[in-house]
């Protein structure tokens, strides 16, 4: 079993049973063994790479969306406001 595995069985052992919330926080955070602690996970040597590094089309592409359904909800009303949201983040 891995350092992170036992350090987390333990916690559960003292304290019963932990949230999706700690867990994750443990995984990703632990000072020595997180998951952003051992390794850098961004840029081309990381796991992923956000559209902002890439080029920033994405964010005109989004934003000339955005202006097309504002124009379109003038031209053709709809009930209630517009809304943009944000999918896949976590808070």
């Amino acid at each position: 079993m891995t350092y992170l595995l036992n350090s987390l069985l333990l916690q559960i052992k003292q304290t019963g049973p932990i949230t999706v919330a700690d867990y994750m926080n443990i995984c990703l955070l632990h000072p020595k063994h997180g998951y952003y602690s051992k390794q850098d996970p961004f840029g081309k040597k990381g796991d992923f790479i956000t559209s902002p590094e890439i080029s920033q089309v994405f964010g005109e592409l989004l934003g000339t969306d955005f202006v097309a359904r504002r124009i379109s909800a003038i031209r053709v009303p709809r009930p209630g406001p517009a809304s943009t949201r944000e999918k896949g983040s976590i808070p």
